[in-house]
This record gives structure tokens, C-alpha cells and sequence, in this order.
């Protein structure tokens, strides 16, 4: 991924110009249409997500995901955020 030179504009707010590859694009549309959300947005969340994630880890606690019913507990733990 490359990101050209950041500008700000008058409101404090910088924009990026970022190359991603054909199916990170698709995923990026597909999860805009699937919440009503702009890419722009999408992205944005993404970066806070990563962000709080990483703050997370630096506090000695797993990043993760689970799901529980009473016949059972699936979990997903997110590694690797660097």
C-alpha cells in the first residue's frame, strides 16, 4: 500500500491518497453497501479499529471476538497489529 503526500484543508482535516490492491477495493465496497456506509468510512473505522486494538495489546489484554450459546463458546483471537 502506498500513501502520497498528506494536505490539510481549511476544517484540520488531512487527505490521503491510498493504493490498495483490487480485492482490498472489493472488500471495501462490499462492507460500505453492507452498512450504509461511505468508503471513506469505512476506512476511518477501520484505522480507529486497528488503533484501539493496538492500544489494547500494549495494555497486556487479547483482541478478539467470541460468540456463546449454552451448548458451546467459539472465540477468534486477533493477532499480529504491530
Amino acid at each position: 500500500m502506498k500513501i502520497k503526500e498528506r494536505t490539510a484543508n481549511d476544517n484540520g482535516k488531512y487527505r490521503f491518497t491510498v493504493d490498495v490492491s483490487r480485492r482490498l477495493a472489493e472488500e471495501i465496497e462490499k462492507m460500505a453497501q453492507d452498512t450504509g456506509r461511505t468508503k471513506a468510512e469505512v476506512f476511518r473505522l477501520a484505522i480507529e479499529l486497528l488503533s484501539t486494538a493496538r492500544e489494547a495489546q500494549k495494555d497486556g489484554m487479547h483482541v478478539g471476538a467470541w460468540d456463546e450459546t449454552p451448548e458451546q463458546r467459539r472465540e477468534r483471537e486477533f493477532v499480529n497489529f504491530g
